[in-house]
Parts: C-alpha cells; sequence; structure tokens
C-alpha cells in the first residue's frame, strides 16, 4: 500500500470515528432546537449566504484565470464549483475536487494558467478568512484560551498564505525552475487581478461569516458577525487537517466545541447540525452537476453540449 492509499484509508477511518463522536456526543435536545418553521427559516437564510458565498467565490478565481488568458463563462464557473465541492466532500485528499476543475478547465486553456489561477484564490480566500477573523476577534466573544488558541492559529494560516502569495506573484524567481518554466508568460498574477481577488474574497467570507451566524440562529440564538467569521475560519483551519473526508466530523466537532464559549451545548450541538445541513445540501447539488454531466456526456449530442 502506497502513502497516498494508506492517507486516504485513515481518512475514510478518521470520518467515520469523528462522525461517531459527534453523533454518540450529541445533546438530547439539540434536534428538537431544530423544529419549526424558525429553524427552517434561519437555515433557508444560510443557504442563500452561503449561495451568495460560493459565486462571489468563483468570480475570484474566474477574474484571475481570465486576466491570464482563459474564458469561463459564468454558468460553467457555477458547475465547476458545484462539482468541485461534491468531489472535495466524497473523496479522501481535500483538493480532489479542485484537481478535477483544473484539469477540466485546462481543456480550454493553458494547464500552468489554471494551476496558478487556482492557486492564487485559494491562497488569497484562506488569506482574507483568517484576517477577517483576527479583525473580528476581539469582539467575537472568545476569550481565553479559546481566544489565544484561534489567534495562533489565524496567524500562522494567514501567514502562509501571504507568502504562497508572495511566491506566486515575484513568479519564476520564487518558484521552482520546471514549474517556473511550465507556466506561461503573463499567467502570474498582477497587483491589480489580486487586488479584486481580494476584495471578491473579503466578501465571500463576509458571507460565510453570516452562514454560521444563521445557522446558530437556526438553534435559537444569534451569533454576532464577529463570531461567525471566527467560527468560519477556525472551522476551515482544523479541515486543513487530513483527519477525514470532506473534513465531515471535524467540522461538525470545532463548531459544537467552539460554540460552546457561546452558548449551552444543546445550541451548539444544533448550530452544527444546521451547518451540516447547509454543506450537505451542496454536496448534494454538485452530486446531480456530476450526474447531468454524465448522462449529458452519453448522449448523442453531448459530447458538443455538456459542460466541460
Amino acid at each position: 500500500m502506497t502513502r497516498r492509499h494508506l492517507l486516504s484509508a485513515l481518512q475514510v477511518v478518521g470520518l467515520v470515528l469523528l462522525g461517531g463522536v459527534f453523533v454518540a456526543g450529541l445533546d438530547p435536545g439539540s434536534l428538537d432546537l431544530l423544529r419549526g418553521p424558525r429553524a427552517l427559516g434561519w437555515i433557508l437564510v444560510a443557504l442563500l449566504a452561503y449561495t451568495f458565498g460560493q459565486v462571489l467565490n468563483g468570480l475570484a478565481w474566474r477574474h484571475l484565470l481570465n486576466r491570464a488568458g482563459g474564458q469561463v463563462t459564468v454558468r460553467d464557473m457555477l458547475l465547476h464549483d458545484l462539482s468541485s465541492v461534491f468531489w472535495c466532500s466524497v473523496l479522501p485528499g481535500g483538493i480532489v475536487g479542485e484537481l478535477v476543475k483544473g484539469v477540466r478547465l485546462a481543456r480550454d486553456a493553458h494547464p500552468g494558467s489554471v494551476a496558478v489561477s487556482i492557486a492564487a484564490a485559494r491562497l488569497t480566500g484562506g488569506m482574507v478568512a483568517c484576517l477577517l477573523a483576527l479583525a473580528s476577534l476581539p469582539w467575537s466573544g472568545f476569550g481565553g484560551l479559546h481566544g489565544a488558541v484561534g489567534a495562533v492559529a489565524l496567524v500562522g494560516t494567514a501567514g502562509a498564505g501571504a507568502v504562497g502569495l508572495v511566491a506566486l506573484r515575484l513568479g519564476p524567481a520564487a518558484l521552482p525552475g520546471r514549474f517556473a518554466a511550465w507556466v506561461p508568460e503573463g499567467a502570474f498574477p498582477t497587483p491589480r487581478a489580486l487586488g479584486v481577488a481580494f476584495l471578491l474574497a473579503l466578501a465571500t467570507h463576509s458571507a460565510f461569516a453570516l452562514v454560521f451566524s444563521a445557522c446558530f440562529a437556526a438553534a435559537g440564538t444569534w451569533a454576532s458577525f464577529p463570531a461567525g467569521a471566527v467560527l468560519c475560519a477556525l472551522t476551515s483551519v482544523a479541515q486543513i487537517l487530513p483527519l477525514s473526508v470532506g473534513g465531515v466530523g471535524v467540522r461538525e466537532l470545532t463548531v459544537s466545541t467552539l460554540g460552546l464559549a457561546l452558548v449551552p451545548e444543546a445550541t451548539a450541538d444544533a448550530a452544527a447540525i444546521a451547518i451540516a445541513i447547509v454543506f450537505t445540501t451542496f454536496v448534494a447539488l454538485g452530486g446531480a452537476v456530476e450526474l447531468w454531466r454524465t448522462v449529458a456526456l452519453r448522449g448523442p449530442a453531448g459530447r458538443a453540449e455538456a459542460p466541460r
């Protein structure tokens, strides 16, 4: 068994164990908090906020790729991102969805331009999410050990993202020779393109922060925007660790554990369930896109009409 296969097997085991730990530790009253029209209404708000954030996130990498010579329509951007969410959530590795998206985009654009654009968008998004959380931390309600550990994790992740962006911006001067030679001239992002991506990322993660706030409201207690921003960023940081497939279990345990600093246990657990519902909805939509893509490719004119 290769190292990659071993890591994948461990992530599958992690999914089962962490998911089991979360379910076993649920407060008995948490599900009751998500019953009724009020909870459903807030979950719908969270779904709308997540949809808005996903669109903005897609516009960031699309902008970078189009400036590097690729041409992607907004429709195809949305389909690629839904597929990416699906593959990232059902296969081990964490970035499988981005690899699938990159391979498909490389059919119409230079692979080097695609790789740099997607990497720049991910690094920008991660860095901005952590910076927004750091700016929100003093008003988030997280103090003491939670605040200190959170701040260290956010600073470290933001710093790693900044280093990666500097390397991409410097281009051949900072990247390995073989990779730098593979990327076409003009593919490395300009300061203006990165500035647009930064603003889109800020709007994206503001929307994602509202997702977390709305999910806590669905559980009966509104979490402030600063609290939502911190929870969103720290959940993403926790999911970087290759502990589970698609972050299942890691995401829910992080929210329910950190939520105890803000709300009672039942409310924190209910909010984690609401967040799982939002993410699962988009995984299902991504799966529907992949099914549609497969059916379209099997049709008589599918190869000419199916999105790539």
